[in-house]
């Protein structure tokens, strides 16, 4: 932790928001009450407005209004948390460490205090590890086997990440951050990726309380299938072990067929035939959609279309430009 001298560090909150406008009070009650009125730090706000379709945008106008320590940005659509949190990290100003808080507030704003603190003591990323959570017995379960699978075949050896992209960085670590050019992004993978001194904070996850969750099990998929074909050769490697098992079975019954057929004694039945084909055509295919989801993310990384356009922010409501990274 490399600080200014003169001025108490400054840590920004990232906080993305979709259609988050029944929670907008209560979330800037509690920041208010836990983060920003440390004495220690210079707390500061940034909403990443991601295209919702209530007044979410107008409601983080009247905060930003109230509280100069409180900015947004808006975004011209909606692009997702993780592309929104990426506009966050590319807008931190001056910050000394930057941390990601849900607007629903499952993750406790109490619980970066203690990121806070422990950043002060040292550490270049702090991750929020949850110990328990108020979900459905399958979705922990789903999480846990997912979290195994990247620790295991993704993820850089010896890594402390937790998923859920709750956690703070040091400023360089945000610099670094800022510098992946992916379009398909995982926000804890690249932090995890990218190395530094890490510790880890503890802490109980609570129940939604306002709005309905956009974390489904269809996002939970896709974010295991981004994180593997992202940062694991697995796939490829599963590819092509099952293409060398595949041909090498193809051997002994072969054989087998050819010696019957030598005996006299031909293999009749149109389920020998079409059972073997129906297998061998459908891993077949699977490979060539593996291969084409590569090819098409080269693609999406070659045409280099910005990640995302900012159209307007407290400061200012017009338009300000857009990434290109």
């Amino acid at each position: 932790m490399s600080l200014q001298p003169g001025r108490p560090p400054v840590v920004l909150i990232l906080t993305p928001v979709y259609n988050e406008t029944a929670g907008l009070a209560a979330y800037e009650q509690a920041v208010r009450t836990t983060l920003l009125s440390r004495t220690d730090c210079s707390v500061r706000v940034l909403f990443i407005e991601d295209g919702s379709a209530d007044d979410s945008w107008q409601k983080i106008c009247e905060i930003a209004a109230r509280d100069p320590r409180v900015r947004g940005i808006r975004l011209s659509r909606n692009y997702g948390s993780h592309i929104a949190l990426s506009a966050g990290f590319a807008n931190i100003g001056d910050a000394d460490a930057v941390a990601t808080l849900a607007c629903d507030l499952q993750d406790p704003p109490a619980v970066v205090s203690q990121f806070i603190d422990t950043w002060k003591r040292g550490a270049d990323i702090v991750w929020g590890k949850r110990v328990s959570r108020d979900e459905s017995s399958l979705k922990v379960w789903t999480s846990r086997i997912f979290e195994s699978l990247i620790r295991k075949y993704a993820m850089p050896t010896g890594s402390r990440f937790t998923t859920g992209s709750f956690l703070l960085v040091d400023r360089k670590v945000a610099e670094c951050f800022a510098q992946f050019q992916e379009h398909n992004r995982v926000t804890f993978a690249l932090v995890a990726w990218a190395g530094f001194s890490e510790a880890i904070v503890e802490y109980h996850r609570q129940q939604r309380r306002f709005g309905i969750s956009g974390w489904t099990y269809g996002r939970m998929v896709k974010t295991m299938y981004d994180t593997f074909i992202g940062f694991s050769q697995m796939p490829i490697r599963v590819m092509t072990i099952a293409g060398a098992v595949v041909s090498m079975l193809t051997l002994p019954i072969a054989g087998y067929v050819l010696y019957h057929r030598l005996a006299g004694h031909p293999i009749p039945g149109w389920t020998s035939v079409m059972l073997p084909l129906t297998l061998f055509f459908g891993l077949q295919f699977l490979m060539m959609g593996v291969t084409g989801e590569y090819l098409y993310r080269i693609y999406a990384e070659v045409v280099r279309r910005p990640l995302y356009f900012v159209s307007a922010t407290t400061e200012a409501r017009t338009p300000v430009g857009m990434d290109v990274r």
